[in-house]
């Protein structure tokens, strides 16, 4: 099985060490131009600023595991019909995730968002037809949507989670992750599932 692509750090992962071989400067450069245009995420494209509140959406208190990553904060750009895919973010009120796709033809967007501490989940512009489940320990939930070109989701906070693991499928099949936005800039996961760990 796969391991899910992370964003920022995991405390139980070492720290890598950095090798440069002869062409270490060309590669280097070669890095900063794929970052230019947003082809990678390294953890550090996605860590936290101070500018981020460390709370989780429910309350005003702050976690002690500190924010969330600074590149998941804010709405992508979507709108009914939008390319169709996952579009997550989070903001001061929590997560939210929604769907859509060009048409009105029916899509089927399926998925699990896994946490390490609770989840308080509510369902958002649902239809007929659309469902989620929440598991006994609140540690998961599973939704399928039936989408006809308009947006459906969720809204969810977690109880000071530490890690928030994601998967998204469109009619069945893994999404590919250019079909995955993440935060303001709409940035995509190096693989699908992938988790996001709170920074530090």
């Amino acid at each position: 099985m796969t391991k899910p692509a992370t964003y920022g750090h995991d405390p139980s992962s070492p720290r890598p060490t950095v090798r440069r071989g002869p062409l270490g400067l060309a590669a280097f450069v070669l890095a900063l131009s794929a970052l230019s245009i947003g082809l990678i995420l390294p953890s550090s494209a996605l860590a936290a600023t101070s500018t981020v509140p460390a709370t989780d959406g429910t309350t005003a208190t702050a976690c002690t595991g500190g924010p969330w990553p600074f590149a998941v904060q804010g709405m992508p750009a979507l709108h009914a019909g939008s390319p169709a895919g996952d579009y997550l973010w989070h903001d001061a009120t929590g997560w939210h995730l929604r769907v859509t796709h060009v048409g009105t033809y029916g899509v089927t967007f399926s998925g699990t968002i896994r946490a390490n501490k609770p989840l308080h989940v509510k369902g958002a512009a649902l239809e007929p037809g659309d469902s989620f489940i929440v598991s006994a320990d609140r540690l998961s939930v599973t939704y399928r949507f039936r989408n006809y070109g308009r947006l459906d989701g969720l809204d969810f906070t977690t109880e000071c989670a530490t890690r928030l693991g994601v998967g998204g499928r469109m009619n069945g099949a893994l999404l590919p992750v250019r079909r995955i936005w993440i935060g303001h800039a709409g940035r995509h996961p190096l693989q699908n599932p992938f988790v996001i760990y709170r920074r530090a």
